[in-house]
């Protein structure tokens, strides 16, 4: 990409189209050196994990009621349906005449992730091996054992691989609709005002920046799968 990033300089030759790679290293040292980059980070990094976390909150939710009740999941059906196709554009716009623009990235992080979050959660959970729970109640083990030593270690690997590309999704969608919204003190409002005064090396670099943070969000999570490993072996053993 580094490359091809030097190529296309050389070929157009015209910074407003394509900045040059020592440009763009300059001012992304210079945001490292501005307090407000530092807020606007901040408070994009905290939008972003808040619609997340929301999103995944009533994925449980939804998905825990659709496990007790048929009728329930084919219920929310329809709804988390309707979430997925629903167009982030045309969200974002009516959501402008009702809400703030600081509440607007976390709506629409939520409108995006939620109906990912459910289908990981009940993906999850239809891997769980109904023989193992048949067996758990023919041998009288309690609830909370079943939910604890059976059902969360064996939903857990699965849900732990997902946050850290569902954590970097969040993001991604957060900026976009921080654009969108012209929120004050984020990384999309100082994209916004790039792109207003053509500052295409300040737009390139705030860019990098998103792209970094994400890659090492998804990293970083992506290292959970070790405990659940860890605690899924430990469960094994002690059942045996």
């Amino acid at each position: 990409m580094w490359a091809v990033w030097l190529i296309a300089y050389a070929v157009v030759g015209n910074d407003y189209i394509v900045p040059s790679f020592s440009d763009t290293m300059r001012r992304l040292g210079e945001l490292f050196t501005e307090s407000f980059f530092w807020r606007s980070f901040g408070m994009t990094l905290l939008r972003a994990v808040e619609g997340w976390a929301i999103a995944f909150a009533c994925a449980v939710i939804g998905v825990a009621l659709g496990a007790l009740s048929k009728k329930l999941r084919f219920f929310l059906g329809p709804i988390v349906a309707v979430l997925r196709t629903v167009p982030t554009l045309a969200v974002t716009l009516m959501l402008l005449l009702w809400t703030s623009r600081h509440n607007v990235p976390v709506v629409v992080t939520f409108l995006m992730l939620f109906p990912v979050s459910y289908a990981q959660l009940f993906s999850a959970y239809r891997s769980i091996d109904p023989q193992l729970l048949e067996m758990a109640k023919v041998y009288g083990i309690s609830g909370k054992d079943r939910i604890f030593r059976i059902a969360i270690p064996q939903m857990l690997p699965t849900l732990f691989s997902q946050a850290g590309p569902n954590l970097s999704l969040a993001i991604k969608v957060a900026v976009s609709a921080e654009v969108l919204a012209r929120t004050y003190i984020s990384l999309g409002g100082m994209l916004e005002d790039a792109n207003a005064y053509l500052e295409i090396a300040r737009m390139v670099a705030i860019t990098l920046i998103i792209l970094v943070t994400g890659g090492i969000l998804e990293f970083a999570l992506g290292n959970l799968t070790r405990i659940t490993d860890r605690w899924s072996h430990g469960r094994k053993g002690e059942a045996l």
